[in-house]
């Protein structure tokens, strides 16, 4: 498993807006912010173990919910990385918060919390991840344990503050 400082959110992900990812607005689309988000979802599971072959032998890790908010602008050209900090993880789910920022001015983007489910995909349902599995990403969890709780996390459409 690769070194990573687990004291604070993982740097997962460096990318820079392309001009495919623009609207009429000149500013990243809706949909790429969830790419951005996914591929930091991705990145992290290569991290825990749940890579290709992993797939490819019957299991995964599926998405079951996201909320995304939009707190800034990306724009054409603009530089961003991606974290994730995990919030918590068992044996079937894994939560997420992940945060976009724009890299030049450390400014938050977006940020997106995620569950996960460990599925066989065979048999189309929830188990158990295996231990190998499970030991990395409690290790990253227990180190997030004690980070503070990211602005936002449960929050809901529509929720005041």
């Amino acid at each position: 498993m690769p070194l990573h400082d687990t004291a604070r959110p993982l740097k997962l992900i460096e990318t820079k807006v392309s001009p495919a990812w623009v609207d009429y607005n000149n500013h990243m689309t809706e949909h790429r912010y969830l790419q951005v988000f996914g591929d930091t979802t991705d990145a992290l599971l290569r991290l825990i173990g749940v890579d290709l072959d992993y797939v490819k032998n019957g299991h995964s890790y599926y998405t079951v919910e996201t909320h995304i908010r939009h707190l800034g602008e990306a724009k054409l050209g603009q530089q961003l990385h991606a974290t994730c900090q995990v919030l918590s993880a068992d044996e079937k789910r894994l939560q997420v918060f992940h945060t976009i920022f724009n890299s030049d001015t450390g400014e938050t983007v977006a940020t997106a919390e995620q569950m996960l489910l460990h599925v066989d995909s065979a048999a189309g349902k929830a188990v158990a991840a295996p231990e190998k599995v499970l030991a990395r990403v409690r290790a990253i969890a227990e180190a997030h344990a004690s980070l503070p709780q990211p602005d936002g996390v449960g929050r809901h459409v529509g929720q005041k503050r």
